[in-house]
């Protein structure tokens, strides 16, 4: 009798052990996603012209490709398509109207910008980005869909 005692009081602790690591992870995934899941009309490709950067980069129409992801993918003046050679990748998240643009190959650190989405269009505002004036300055403005 003791032996089943112990068996049934064992088998209640791994039911609840299994119960927490099950919740945690829900929960956990659930906030992950609120944070940074790309909703559904940021995601795609989009254009834009941007005035000449101060890295060297001559003016020009950039694509911009975000995934539901959250990967943003860079294509330079000249490109045609979102699945040509790019030339940077970044991350991406989404909190409510608040966007964070991962480091870039030029830019150490993260960019906020507010983010409108509209049928055919994507505006963004920068918040907080002046420690990379050509980040800010490439993605701040309307972007059309491509």
């Amino acid at each position: 009798m003791h032996r089943q005692t112990y068996l049934g009081v064992r088998s209640a602790v791994v039911a609840g052990a299994l119960a927490i690591m099950v919740a945690v992870a829900l929960l956990g995934g659930a906030a992950s996603a609120s944070t940074s899941a790309v909703p559904g009309k940021m995601a795609g490709c989009w254009q834009r012209h941007v005035p000449t950067l101060p890295v060297g980069t001559p003016a020009g129409v950039w694509l911009m490709k975000i995934t539901p992801a959250g990967k943003l993918v860079a294509y330079a003046p000249g490109m045609t398509s979102c699945g040509a050679y790019s030339d940077f990748t970044a991350t991406v998240s989404v909190a409510g109207s608040r966007l964070t643009i991962g480091p870039l190959p030029l830019c150490a650190t993260k960019g906020v910008y507010t983010w409108r989405a509209g049928a055919s269009t994507l505006t963004l505002r920068a918040t907080a980005d002046k420690r990379c004036s050509a980040r800010a300055l490439l993605f701040t403005g309307v972007w059309r869909r491509k």
